[in-house]
């Protein structure tokens, strides 16, 4: 099954409602919190509340996807989290 990006946001932001995905175009420095953060393009940060970053896909030097876990979740949320990994497997998976 292949999930172009505009399909993983929407899933993405399905999951739970305080989520949302946004997709840099190209390399640039961003606020994230209160912090600056580099990006690279096409990195994706799924966020809470639009501005406290929970996972990010990433790209290393070598040109590999990664997927960043940022926050902490309890036992309530793990199926959120379950769903998610799904979701992002997938997307990943297609991007290579």
């Amino acid at each position: 099954m292949k999930v172009k990006f505009e399909d993983f946001k929407n899933e993405i932001e399905k999951i739970y409602d305080r989520f949302s995905v946004k997709r840099y175009d190209e390399d640039q420095v961003v606020m994230i919190g209160l912090t600056l953060q580099n990006r690279r393009a096409n990195d994706i940060d799924i966020f809470i509340d639009e501005d406290i970053s929970a996972f990010r896909i990433t790209t290393d030097d070598d040109g590999d996807r990664l997927f960043n876990v940022e926050i902490g979740f309890d036992v309530d949320s793990l199926d959120i989290l379950s769903s998610v990994l799904d979701l992002t497997k997938k997307y990943m998976q297609e991007e290579k």
